[in-house]
């Protein structure tokens, strides 16, 4: 990754930093059990210079008694603050503790993996978590024994145990240089976890999956969309829709925000319902759509935006039939073939923005190749956003105070308050060849800050905090940003503008 060498020379522990850690008195201070799983030096000479010392090294054969258990490779090192900062984040219950790691390629650290906040949809395409992990001595007795040295054993450990363990804790500092390791490309250990009537099917990068779980019976899908770009942007909108939509069972809903034109008054002559409130805002229009829809999943569409991807209908409503999926979103691309939005990112260019933005699809690969891969995010884009109509209504809808800006995103933060993930799916792909986008008035800007406020300041759980919000392709933050104050900026371009 770019910047990186200039990343870890500005993240080294300075020695005032060291000494300062190893006088911390710790109320309850955890001992560690650091469990070697191969034949190597570096793990043991890295844990002589650690900052917090009440730890012990052993092996495999071995079962030494401990309150948190790490395993990690021989020729694994841990930063000289690693078990200090994992100590400091495992007091209050907490079971399981994950850390970034980077690979240690001929005594250089490179290709680091920035990780987000626990994601249990991402960990199901692949195994993000990697090997800097820490578990607790309750939740490794309860996920019935030890993760073993293979990528296969250590991902089926991981699945079982998430979905234990009450209390799952990121920690956003590089702690573990580690060895390359080829990604685990086995789908036993996902089949086992997700059962026999998922389909396990090989993801965009090697060792990632593309699961596909099937949606009980045969539901109604509404597809809702505006004509905000003109009667042409929603008629090829409407045109992808049914050449490309094999889902048996769907409606079409034309939401305008105008007078009945010529062409609206034609698609309601053939069937299609048609909601003509003049000058109302596209999260005004799409309220009133889907009060009128009488679908079980809602697909609302931006007029100008269709779907590239055959069967994008099936693979959205199986991540939105998910029991903990509030809203799914594909990767939308522009005209030239360019992201436009593969899920938000609070904070990125100084308000709402994707990232990977204006990269083509071989740039991502090379740059950032799990922004290929569905994952998690903390809210998607207006363009094309799928939703259970039950969880949709219960949420209250779009919030239309924010008129033409962040209606969406607020939405999905509200149903991340109810518990519910956002997620984007970038296998499926919808395009929208033009943007014209309206510039909001003051009262929006001032109302979206105030919503957005707290991820700024706090930093967005799902885009981790040890990345640059300077550029949308995934860089190191320079300097890397303090941990408890993440992204507090003075101004907010390009849309939060002090006002």
């Amino acid at each position: 990754m770019q910047d990186y060498d200039r990343f870890v020379a500005l993240a080294t522990l300075t020695p005032q930093a060291a000494a300062a850690q190893r006088r911390t008195a710790f109320f309850a201070a955890p001992r560690f059990a650091v469990i070697q799983t191969d034949e190597g030096r570096s793990l043991r000479s890295s844990l002589e210079k650690q900052t917090y010392t009440k730890c012990i090294l052993s092996d495999l054969a071995h079962r030494p008694e401990a309150d948190c258990y790490l395993f990690l490779p021989g020729e694994a090192r841990l930063l000289p603050d690693a078990l200090f900062r994992l100590a400091m984040a495992a007091g209050g219950g907490r079971e399981l503790l994950y850390a970034d790691e980077d690979a240690l390629v001929r005594g250089r650290r490179c290709d680091p993996r920035f990780k987000p906040d626990f994601s249990p949809h991402t960990l199901l395409c692949h195994d993000y978590l990697g090997r800097g992990v820490c578990v607790s001595r309750a939740l490794l007795r309860a996920a019935g024994g030890w993760p073993g040295p293979d990528g296969a054993r250590r991902y089926a450990f991981w699945l079982r145990a998430v979905t234990l363990a009450e209390r799952i804790v990121h920690l956003p500092f590089v702690l573990f240089s580690l060895p390359p390791e080829k990604p685990c490309a086995d789908p036993s250990p996902l089949q086992a976890a997700l059962g026999r009537d998922a389909l396990i099917l090989p993801g965009p990068v090697s060792g990632t999956f593309l699961p596909r779980f099937g949606v009980r019976g045969e539901p109604l899908v509404s597809v809702i969309a505006t004509d905000e770009n003109g009667s042409d942007a929603l008629k090829n909108t409407l045109l992808a829709v049914e050449q490309r939509m094999q889902l048996p069972r769907y409606e079409l809903v034309a939401a305008a925000g105008r007078p009945l034109t010529p062409f609206l008054q034609a698609l309601k002559s053939n069937g299609v319902t048609v909601l003509a409130r003049p000058d109302a805002s596209p999260c005004a229009l799409w309220n009133h759509g889907a009060r009128a829809a009488r679908g079980r999943f809602l697909l609302f569409l931006h007029g100008g935006c269709a779907p590239l991807s055959p069967d994008f209908g099936q693979r959205l409503t199986e991540w939105a039939d998910r029991p903990d999926v509030g809203a799914v979103g594909p990767l939308v691309l522009d005209g030239q073939g360019r992201v436009l939005s593969s899920g938000t990112a609070v904070g990125l260019l100084g308000g709402l923005a994707s990232p990977g933005a204006g990269s083509t699809e071989s740039e991502l690969r090379g740059a950032c190749p799990a922004l290929l891969c569905p994952r998690d995010v903390s809210c998607l884009g207006p363009w094309a956003l799928m939703i259970r109509r039950d969880r949709f209504l219960a949420a209250g809808g779009f919030d239309p105070s924010l008129g033409r800006l962040g209606y969406a995103e607020e939405l999905c933060l509200r149903l991340g308050r109810r518990g519910l993930f956002s997620l984007c799916a970038p296998s499926v792909r919808f395009r929208l060849p033009a943007l014209t986008p309206s510039a909001p008035d003051a009262l929006n800007l001032r109302r979206c800050r105030d919503v957005f406020y707290p991820l700024l300041r706090q930093g967005d759980p799902f885009y981790n905090p040890n990345l640059s919000m300077t550029s949308p392709l995934p860089r190191p933050a320079l300097p890397p940003r303090p941990a408890l104050l993440r992204h507090a900026p003075d101004r907010w371009p390009p849309y939060f503008s002090a006002i």
